[in-house]
């Protein structure tokens, strides 16, 4: 008599006997995904948010407040962050780099500039080039250093040089002379280096907290996960209504017959995301993308994957027909996929598909493993996700008892 350790042993024997298969079906879909993100990581989209601005700067700074207004802006403000200074001897060649687009923009510091703030006066300007197709941001920021350095320099070497007249003529010693310029020289300096104090900069990310590379890391992964099912369909045929009756005349009912199917499944497809998620962490250390593949990370692909599992053994339950199996769990995925934000953020979908997107199984797992990576509150989808588990098997259950009924 067939018992039910002996029907599970035989699922085990059946879907590891279909692996090679399996496994050749997984790696073409893991290329594929693969080739999708390296596609995103190397759009013009992306390498514009990494992007450092080129400055040019020709001309000299042997004078010692220009020279001193570029060091701060090299190592000091928060410029240093997104701007690189590049020195080049002759206008000539700022030129050709700016035509080339190796700069953004180049300044030129005429000799005029430097006799004047020689002379403490605001005379002559800053000579800022840049293309004339140059708009956005980049133009905006570009022209904040030539202010900076035309209104700032200038009326702060004139205050410097004032104040110490002033207090020669009244008499004051040099110890405290030397200590009047030095604090209005730090007041200047804090001045500058604090503009961007003015306001609260935060980082919002490509949607839910995330930024490009953790969006599309995370996407890619779960869309894995979510089609792994499907490279298992042949573990799927073959089978039909008589032989579901027979197991239960020898004492294994539905329940039984699912679980005994579904764990041999489940088995499988954990195995391969753990492959997958040890092959994408040394991927991710061998080209420096900066996203940590953490335990809780894992923990929410690893539940993604027993909740999409369980979902595509309802669907391959409930469709009859390998072509119908394979054509509509297909299209059922790629809909679910993007009204949950796969493909696009969701911030590009009307309100109501956003929350519709939000709501069905695929995005119950983005929400939940967005939410571990942008350090959220995750609660609602870890719910939702064992509810949808839990769901599908107990249908899968009532589809098997139903046939065996007929």
């Amino acid at each position: 008599m067939i018992g039910v350790k002996d029907y599970l042993l035989i699922q085990y024997k059946r879907i590891f006997k279909l692996l090679p298969g399996m496994i050749c079906m997984i790696a073409l879909v893991a290329i594929l995904l693969s080739a999708a993100l390296f596609g995103v990581l190397n759009s013009e989209k992306y390498k514009s948010e990494q992007i450092r601005y080129k400055l040019g700067l020709v001309g000299g700074t042997e004078n010692e407040m220009v020279d001193l207004g570029v060091h701060m802006l090299e190592t000091e403000d928060d410029m240093q962050y997104v701007l690189d200074l590049v020195q080049f001897e002759d206008e000539d060649e700022a030129r050709a780099a700016l035509r080339n687009a190796d700069i953004s923009a180049y300044i030129v510091i005429t000799k005029e500039f430097t006799d004047a703030v020689d002379s403490m006066t605001n005379d002559a300007k800053l000579k800022y080039y840049a293309t004339s197709g140059q708009k956005g941001i980049s133009n905006v920021m570009m022209d904040e250093i030539a202010l900076v350095a035309t209104n700032i320099i200038v009326p702060s070497e004139k205050g410097i040089c004032t104040l110490r007249d002033v207090m020669a003529e009244e008499g004051y010693k040099k110890t405290e002379t030397y200590m009047a310029v030095y604090e209005i020289f730090m007041a200047y300096v804090n001045t500058m280096l604090l503009r961007g104090e003015i306001s609260t900069v935060t980082e919002l990310g490509i949607s839910d907290g995330l930024n490009t590379i953790e969006y599309y890391f995370i996407s890619m992964l779960l869309f894995f996960a979510l089609l792994l099912t499907m490279c298992s369909v042949s573990f799927f045929t073959g089978k039909n209504n008589g032989q579901y009756k027979f197991l239960a005349a020898k004492g294994i009912i539905p329940v039984q017959q699912v679980m005994g199917e579904f764990i041999p499944l489940l088995t499988v497809n954990l195995i391969s995301i753990v492959v997958v998620l040890v092959i994408a962490n040394a991927a991710v250390k061998l080209v420096a993308i900066d996203i940590e593949i953490s335990a809780m990370l894992v923990a929410g692909i690893m539940l993604s994957t027993v909740m999409f599992t369980s979902m595509g053994y309802f669907l391959y339950e409930t469709l009859v027909g390998v072509i119908n199996k394979v054509l509509v769990t297909f299209l059922f995925y790629i809909a679910g996929a993007y009204a949950s934000g796969y493909f696009y953020p969701k911030s590009i979908l009307p309100n109501l598909l956003q929350r519709a997107g939000e709501l069905i199984p695929t995005g119950a797992a983005f929400s939940y493993v967005g939410g571990v990576v942008a350090d959220r509150n995750f609660g609602w989808p870890v719910i939702a996700m064992a509810v949808y588990t839990v769901g599908f098997i107990a249908i899968s259950v009532l589809i098997r008892k139903r046939r065996i009924s007929w």
